[in-house]
């Protein structure tokens, strides 16, 4: 039983990242308003803000099987697994999931879906 979800990192990952994203679409008005005229770069730059904001949603994804949960990152060497015996701890809050394995603490924004999911299934 495996089920794909999105997720988003911890919240200070995801305003970094969402702010050097945002900085793409402010540069594309800054080329629009200072040019003045609605011009091909102004085009090219906004065409790459909706690419990296697409590519941002839609390669963080979370697979939840019955012995692990799976995350995909952006970047390919970010993604990890934590196993079902390693979780000491998974408790939903209310922007997402907390999870507390015996290496590391993960906190993750997903959707109220999600979270439920994932702890109905690793509460098992």
């Amino acid at each position: 039983m495996n089920k794909k979800y999105f997720y988003q990192p911890d919240i200070p990952v995801s305003i970094s990242c969402w702010s050097f994203t945002l900085m793409i679409l402010l540069f594309s008005l800054l080329l629009w308003l200072e040019i003045t005229v609605f011009q091909i770069w102004t085009v090219i730059t906004f065409i790459i803000f909706v690419l990296v904001a697409l590519i941002q949603v839609l390669l963080r994804k979370v697979e939840l099987s019955d012995t692990e949960l799976s995350f995909r990152a952006v970047i390919p060497f970010n993604n990890f697994k934590i196993k079902k015996v390693d979780i000491k701890e998974i408790e939903i809050r209310k922007y997402g999931l907390f999870i507390k394995t015996k290496y590391r603490d993960y906190r993750l924004i997903v959707s109220k879906e999600v979270a439920e999911n994932a702890y109905n299934n690793m509460a098992k």
